[in-house]
């Protein structure tokens, strides 16, 4: 598709990859500290220098889901076209010598050989979603980093919108392509500046985490401890005005709101 609108998507390297970690409930059960990890409904972020995990119980609390974000150092040499590679446990727990002893013995359930590393990139923001009857939605026009948590929950909410845009083309109309092509621009125009909000906000959080010592990682510590739970806070993920900006948002109710208007707008 965008070959054919004569532009390409655009991506740049952040210098920082993931592990990506899923522990059984029967494998942490021995470690009373690990369960109460397990059982609790609380999202735990730990930062260090230039990295930090997040992890949360999933799967009515029998898995416990882990993610990391840390400098890369084996995708340099790669190609554009390598996400992923097999990684080693060792250096996984080397990267995160420094933090907490119940974190070395998390790290250290994972089996060999089942470490796997991805390499994190970001997309410049896309010209258009839309050519024709042809619509992106989801990773395929707004990916983005993991630390907002809000990749999967876009998506979901892209198909919604545009299933409801579709659904309000006028029945006269229903098989013009320009009436089809028009209430998919209208999806676009309701979806577009929000998800780009929060892609650029997730890339936000992903450079305030990982700062390296000095003045910057000083007044973000400062903002964690003098703002608390109250105010805006450094990690947009966990930050109260973000959270209510992003859970306030009805994109259903946006739609209906607006789609007349914004349909009758296009040319």
């Amino acid at each position: 598709m965008l070959a054919t609108l004569g532009t390409a998507s655009e991506e740049e390297d952040t210098g920082q990859a993931a592990y990506r970690i899923m522990l059984k409930r029967e494998d942490m059960a021995h470690d009373p500290e690990m369960l109460a990890l397990l059982d609790s409904d609380t999202v735990v972020r730990w930062i260090g220098e230039r990295r930090h995990i997040i992890a949360y119980s999933v799967s009515d609390k029998q898995i416990y889901n882990i993610s990391t974000a840390q400098p890369d150092t084996h995708f340099a040499s790669a190609t554009n076209a390598t996400y992923t590679t097999r990684g080693s446990k060792k250096t996984m727990l080397d990267v995160y010598s420094s933090f907490c002893p119940l974190i070395h013995r998390i790290l250290d359930l994972v089996p060999e050989g089942e470490v796997c590393e991805w390499k994190l990139r970001v997309h410049k923001e896309l010209p258009t979603w839309v050519h024709g009857s042809v619509a992106l939605v989801g990773d395929a026009c707004h990916p983005t980093l993991p630390h907002l948590s809000q990749g999967a929950a876009m998506a979901i909410e892209d198909g919604a919108v545009l299933a409801e845009c579709v659904s309000r083309i006028p029945r006269n109309k229903l098989q013009d392509p320009e009436a089809v092509t028009k209430a998919l621009k209208v999806y676009e125009l309701l979806r577009k500046p929000h998800t780009t909000k929060l892609v650029d906000m997730a890339s936000f959080s992903g450079r305030t985490l990982h700062l390296g010592e000095g003045k910057a990682k000083e007044e973000r510590d400062r903002q964690f401890r003098d703002n608390g739970k109250s105010g805006s806070v450094p990690d947009k993920w966990a930050s109260p005005d973000v959270q209510k900006m992003i859970y306030s948002n009805d994109c259903m109710k946006e739609a209906e709101q607006r789609f007349d208007e914004l349909f009758a707008s296009l040319a």
